[in-house]
């Protein structure tokens, strides 16, 4: 059993790589299959087709990112320390798997309805989709009087733009800024207390 689990895994560990340098429509089965080590009709006893594959690699993903942004800073007494740790956990999540915040975007803008269907249904399945949680989260902070009436809808479109703006323009930060890694972390520490800063001060009482 731990053997077919571990197998499984392999296989997990190959198609998300495959996945998220080529997309779904770039990727193929046999790739798939070598990169794991394993022959095509291995790959095939495990996952029957490249659709059901994909869904497994999107869920395993989205799950991660879950657990590692959306419950840890929703499992706090106020919306202050919320926010605050949504911003720090979501860059770490970000510069972390930066080719996954590009896989995400490049599937949902060009697979449309479906991928988002799949998105949905795994966020749901884990609690709670990241709107939800934080809409929630912004609707029990103005009923406590920790922050002025707004628009949650608005804030978090503002959060998250200005958290993955940062990784977007990334690239071309490294291209012409030559700076080396610890001078990124310290661009990094500024911006998340920048974008704190800013949406906080929008908001507190």
């Amino acid at each position: 059993m731990s053997n077919e689990k571990d197998m499984r895994n392999d296989i997990l560990n190959a198609a998300t790589k495959v996945f998220i340098a080529k997309g779904k429509s770039g990727a193929r089965m046999q790739e798939i299959a070598d990169e794991a080590g394993v022959n095509k009709m291995l790959l095939h006893y495990y996952f029957k087709s490249k659709e059901l594959l994909f869904e497994e690699v999107l869920k395993n993903t989205l799950t991660d990112l879950y657990y590692s942004v959306i419950e840890i800073s929703y499992n706090t007494d106020n919306f202050k320390d919320a926010l605050e740790i949504f911003i720090e956990k979501h860059f770490e999540y970000l510069y972390k798997n930066r080719d996954v915040l590009s896989f995400l975007l490049w599937e949902v803008s060009h697979t449309g309805q479906n991928m988002q269907e799949l998105i949905t249904q795994t966020f749901q399945r884990l609690g709670n989709t990241p709107l939800d949680a934080l809409t929630k989260k912004i609707n029990e902070a103005m009923s406590s009087g920790e922050i002025k009436k707004i628009q949650p809808s608005d804030f978090i479109l503002n959060l998250f733009s200005l958290n993955v703006f940062f990784f977007i323009a990334f690239p071309f930060i490294e291209l012409f800024s030559n700076m080396n890694n610890s001078e990124v972390q310290i661009l990094m520490e500024q911006r998340k207390k920048e974008i704190f800063r800013i949406l906080w001060n929008d908001i507190k009482r």
